[in-house]
């Protein structure tokens, strides 16, 4: 693997509404722990995934309101178990509280922001990276901010906003006033 390639995969990217860890993407859930309140899949790399009862799970469609898309408790243990042994393609976390992860034989495990009460969180080893309040530790990978529409990597702070108090007639012909 190059050292571009690798650089890559041990970053997280950072959009205006999410991060994609991308050193989660290629890994496996290899054993499934069914708790109490929660359900935790470990996976063939440090990485651990910890969501209530009330994750959903659709094959193929994203869509929200999707009649293909039900709470994991909707599925037997196993079928839950086989659907999320694919390889993670898509590991996407929202500052909204969400997330998505892509799986490689079509599956979609979500946690909706229309469900505050479900719980989600993602470990890295001991290390609490990302619950529903957003990212905790990147746990020693880079975080990158792109751009949205170029894909571009952001190494400035994006411009503050404009102060409300600020004092412009917008009757005036003078453009510097």
């Amino acid at each position: 693997m190059s050292d571009v390639d690798k650089n890559r995969r041990e970053t997280i990217k950072e959009y205006e509404d999410r991060w994609i860890m991308q050193p989660l993407r290629g890994s496996r859930v290899v054993r499934t722990t069914w708790l109490p309140e929660q359900v935790e899949f470990e996976t063939d790399t440090p990485f651990r995934i910890v969501v209530g009862y009330g994750a959903e799970m659709a094959p193929r469609s994203i869509a929200e309101d999707s009649p293909e898309r039900h709470m994991i408790s909707h599925w037997t243990r196993a079928e839950v178990e086989r659907n999320v042994s694919a390889p993670i393609l898509s590991p996407v976390f929202f500052k909204s509280g969400s997330l998505r992860l892509g799986l490689g034989n079509g599956w979609n495990l979500f946690v909706s922001n229309q469900h505050p009460q479900v719980t989600a969180t993602v470990f890295f080893g001991d290390t609490l990276m990302w619950n529903r309040s957003g990212m905790l530790s990147p746990a020693g990978f880079s975080v990158v901010t792109l751009d949205p529409w170029t894909g571009q990597r952001i190494d400035a702070p994006p411009w503050p906003p404009r102060p409300e108090d600020l004092d412009i007639d917008t009757d005036s012909d003078d453009i510097n006033g």
